[in-house]
């Protein structure tokens, strides 16, 4: 007022701030106007106090809020109902990255991707409605191309005076990081869950493998597993053949046999053949693709397989035992997780690998054992029974006379026999134990010939067998010990002589091949399967199972040849075609540096052949030892007695000499004592026949099989005389098979 009274000018609109009575103070207009009279001259002012603190305050209030959508990190946006842009603040410039002048007035469909721009229509229709809508999370595109999660909270903006819907105000929330972490905390759940299902059947595999030892059902098991865990059907496992080192396949799923053998055609052998190679895993993402695979993708496409993931399994001692593949019909990359639970499977699958192969392996060393103590036993009754028989003819026969000068020579020669099976033993043991001392020098391979010869004739003579010896043309010496060089010829002519039928042929020949001095024994015989020439030196190994003692042994000569070989610096070979087609062993023993060339004869032996012999008696034992003790025995006993040597020979003899008695060896050539027994009872002239069989199997299964075949009795070598006795004077009877007090099963 003072101010329009000095200057006689009006004030308009000048905002004060008042302070009451009560002392509160107001915001106010002051409109201060002069007075004048009828003449003009100025009397006065008037001032007009209006109070505006509540439009002040919501001016602070609307400046604040303005302050914080410019401040704020969240997109503040206002649009019409038609969806044009009518605000756009700081952090919407951030997050969408177009600034306020490039926004404002366009369709919000500036940052919404054409697939939710459906989705802007119904928030359009819900704000018509005066919806109110909160937290509404979608996916918006920034000015870049970016595809961004948010989080909406949209308002409706109404008219000050009608209160209509005219546009709406939204807030946007960038929410990719939180949705990032939800799809990891998802993702880390799953393959968490995924990895416990895994384990769980691992697990599970464990438990039903752990009392497992068939290495089938093993092999199944852990492939089934793999390929469960990996999410396919298909798959191989495949080990290593411990002799040849090639990969066999163990067990398939869903892989046809044909595409097996085209694959293992191939030279690389696959992925599969590859990783075994290289000990290492390999992954085929997709063999169309894999140039290392190009030679394989007509069979892939012919099996419908596109993706491998090959795992080696390696022992904890690091031996290659075989690999694990999974095969893919789709490109596939084999995740984290799927590597590690194929390496944990892996690891498993060789634990149980190995303990079913250990397993195999007792059970085998068992039955090899226990093979081993009954042919032992066999061994050790077979000259027990001529020295048996000697011992009662030299009671019975006058002393000096011929029968008891023969009887002695029996004795003597079954005892160095049996000397000669327990040194055999006692050999193999002091091997074993490092205890066997070589007292060597420098000698001739053909010295080493002839004492061998020496040793092994007679046995090579009794089998009626013709032996030729081609010694070396030059001067062939070795450094070694003569007796035990020998005794590793001898056993390899014994082996020979036993396998091979009367009238056979052995050879036996030395020659110069390099540094090394060549021996081989070759025969006629029965020959070795070709699963057994990788076994034929292993400990207790008898190539033939059958109860034919002529095709049987203790399963240590041939060990013993290997490990004296050993000890001189050699190695020893078994070569044969197969059954019925022969044997040849060749040993090898590195040249004394003595060794000159010197021509020696080749001298040709041939074993003579053995001659025939011929109430009535029939003796049938290839042992012409104990066929000839006996038959001297029975002969003192008052009785007429023939003798024979094999299967087929027994026959004949059966049926032109029609004995009333058969005394019948098992282990007989060419037809065994089961099926002479057997057609004998078939015959009208051998249904009354006293049948005894007299053998060295004394177990209960082979008593029994001598009572399928009727037998009358079974008698165990050595026979007590007197107890054979008994049975034959008996009379022409069939009492039911016996095996007699001197039987020990």
């Amino acid at each position: 007022m003072a101010r329009a009274l000095e200057s006689d000018t009006s004030y308009y609109g000048e905002e004060i701030v008042v302070e009451r009575p009560d002392g509160r103070r107001i915001t106010v207009l002051a409109h201060a106007n002069p007075i004048h009279d009828a003449s003009g001259h100025l009397v006065g002012a008037v001032n007009c106090l209006v109070d505006i603190s509540d439009r002040t305050n919501a001016d602070e209030a609307r400046m604040r809020l303005a302050s914080i959508v410019d401040s704020s990190d969240d997109a503040i946006i206002s649009k019409t109902l038609d969806g044009t842009i009518l605000s756009w603040n700081a952090g919407a410039e951030r997050l969408f990255g177009y600034p306020a002048e490039q926004a404002i007035g366009r369709s919000i469909e500036l940052i919404i991707p054409p697939a939710y721009r459906g989705e802007e229509r119904l928030i359009l229709d819900r704000l018509r409605r005066g919806e109110r809508i909160e937290h509404f999370e979608t996916v918006r595109v920034s000015r870049t191309g970016r595809l961004i999660d948010i989080s909406l909270c949209i308002s409706p903006l109404r008219d000050t005076i009608t209160g209509e819907v005219i546009g709406a105000s939204k807030v946007a929330r960038d929410i990719s990081e939180r949705k990032r972490w939800a799809r990891e905390q998802v993702a880390f759940e799953t393959e968490l869950t995924n990895q416990l299902e895994d384990l769980e059947r691992l697990q599970e595999m464990s438990v039903r493998l752990f009392t497992t030892r068939d290495l089938q059902p093993i092999l199944e098991e852990v492939l089934r597993t793999a390929t469960s865990i990996e999410g396919t059907t298909l798959g191989v496992l495949s080990l290593v053949d411990p002799e040849s080192g090639a990969l066999i396949p163990g067990a398939r799923l869903g892989i046809p046999e044909e595409i097996m053998t085209a694959v293992e055609s191939r030279p690389m052998g696959g992925a599969t053949g590859l990783c075994h190679s290289e000990r290492r895993r390999i992954v085929v993402v997709d063999i169309l693709t894999d140039p290392r695979f190009e030679g394989f993708r007509d069979i892939a496409e012919k099996a419908g397989i596109r993706a491998i993931h090959s795992t080696p399994l390696i022992t904890r001692s690091g031996v290659s035992v075989g690999v694990l593949s999974t095969h893919f019909r789709d490109p596939h990359t084999p995740s984290a997780r799927e590597k590690h639970m194929a390496d944990l499977c892996a690891r498993q699958a060789v634990d149980f690998i190995e303990n079913a192969r250990l397993y195999a392996q007792l059970l085998d060393a068992d039955r090899a054992k226990n093979e081993f103590l009954a042919v032992l036993a066999h061994e050790l009754r077979n000259p027990l029974a001529p020295i048996v028989n000697a011992t009662r003819i030299l009671r019975l026969a006058p002393a000096g006379s011929e029968t008891s000068e023969h009887a002695l020579l029996i004795v003597d020669r079954q005892m160095r026999q049996m000397t000669r099976l327990i040194d055999d033993l006692l050999d193999v043991a002091r091997i074993t134990s490092d205890k066997l001392e070589l007292r060597s020098e420098v000698l001739e391979v053909s010295e080493v010939m002839l004492m061998a010869v020496e040793t092994s004739g007679p046995a090579i003579n009794q089998r009626n067998l013709e032996l030729v010896i081609d010694a070396p043309a030059e001067s062939t010496m070795v450094h070694g010990d003569p007796v035990r060089l020998a005794q590793v010829v001898s056993n390899l002519l014994d082996n020979a002589a036993k396998f091979t039928a009367p009238r056979g042929r052995i050879r036996l020949s030395a020659r110069r091949e390099g540094a090394e001095a060549v021996i081989a024994v070759e025969d006629t015989g029965i020959g070795i399967p070709p699963a057994m020439l990788p076994k034929i030196f292993d400990l207790f190994t008898q190539a033939n199972l059958e109860h034919d003692a002529t095709h049987r042994g203790l399963g240590i000569g041939l060990t013993l040849v290997k490990r004296l070989v050993a000890l001189h610096g050699g190695s020893v070979s078994a070569i044969s075609d197969g059954p019925d087609r022969g044997s040849r062993f060749e040993v090898r023993l590195p040249l004394s540096m003595a060794a000159v060339a010197e021509p020696v004869d080749r001298p040709t032996v041939s074993a003579p052949a053995i001659g025939a012999i011929g109430r009535r008696v029939l003796v049938v034992e290839d042992n012409q030892d104990s066929a000839a003790t006996m038959k001297t025995l029975l002969g003192l006993l008052g009785h007429h007695v023939r003798t024979v040597h094999d299967g087929r020979a027994a026959l004949e003899a059966a049926e032109e000499f029609r004995p009333e008695v058969v005394l019948l060896d098992i282990g007989i050539p060419l037809l065994n004592g089961h099926e002479v027994a057997r057609r004998i009872r078939k015959e009208s002239w051998g249904e009354q026949m006293l049948l005894i069989a007299t053998t060295g199997w004394s177990a209960p299964r082979d008593m029994e099989l001598s009572r399928s075949a009727g037998f009358d009795h079974h008698l165990v070598k050595p026979v007590d005389p007197e107890r054979l006795r008994g049975l034959i004077q008996g009379g022409n009877f069939r009492n039911g098979v016996d095996a007699g007090p001197s039987s020990r099963s």
